[in-house]
This record gives structure tokens, sequence and C-alpha cells, in this order.
């Protein structure tokens, strides 16, 4: 007789609702509807209502699809501090590091990100 495992679901955690919030940010910020991004991912409107006030998770192809549907990148969906290094401790770098993604992600402009992603790749 085959033995049925059955996993508890995992529950929503600070992280995704960061996440959620920041999906609905970069949403706002291209001038995008909650009603669009649904549709363009084939989604309910409450679905992704869901995923944007953290109720729900949102699975790493749909935050994919998401991204790329706002034209960010995946990474920018993300809080800064669930992309801390977590082997290494909370560092001066690690601090620095965070500060600038916080930083980064509050510039509406993309002339502007153009810029500032020359200066990183020049220094």
């Amino acid at each position: 007789m085959a033995t049925v495992l059955s996993a508890s679901p995992r529950k929503v955690s600070d992280a995704d609702r960061g996440i959620g919030q920041l999906v609905r940010q970069a949403r706002r910020r291209v001038g995008m509807t909650l009603d669009d991004l649904a549709k363009k991912l084939g989604l309910s409107y409450q679905q992704v209502h869901k995923y944007e006030n953290g109720t729900n998770r949102i699975s790493a192809g749909t935050l994919a699809a998401i991204a790329n549907i706002l034209s960010v990148p995946v990474d920018h969906l993300f809080p800064e501090d669930a992309l801390a290094d977590s082997g290494n401790g909370d560092t001066e770098l690690d601090r620095s590091r965070g500060e600038i993604a916080r930083l980064i992600r509050t510039i509406d402009d993309p002339k502007k990100l153009e810029a500032i992603a020359t200066i990183l790749k020049t220094i």
C-alpha cells in the first residue's frame, strides 16, 4: 500500500508580503492597473490582488512573468533583506550594497537608471 505524504502548506512570510508590495509599486510605477496585470498573466483580478497583499505566495515562474510584463529585473521585486547574503553575517559591505539597492529602487527615470548603471560599470 502506498503512503501518501501530506505536506502542510507553507505560510506566507514577511518576505512574501514584501515581494507583493514591490510588485504593486512596480505595477503602479508603469501605470498599469491590477486588472491589466491579471489579464496579461492569465489570472483573475482576485488572485493578483492576493499576491500584492501578501495573502498568497507568488511562484518563481509567476514572479518572472510579472517582472517581464512590468519590464523590471526580477531581483527588483525582492525586498533588500531577502537578498542579503546570510552566510557572511551583517558586514559593512552588505549594508552598503543593501543601501545602494534600496536607493536605486526609488529611481523612476530610465535615463537616470542608465546613467547610474554606466557609472557603476565604470568603477
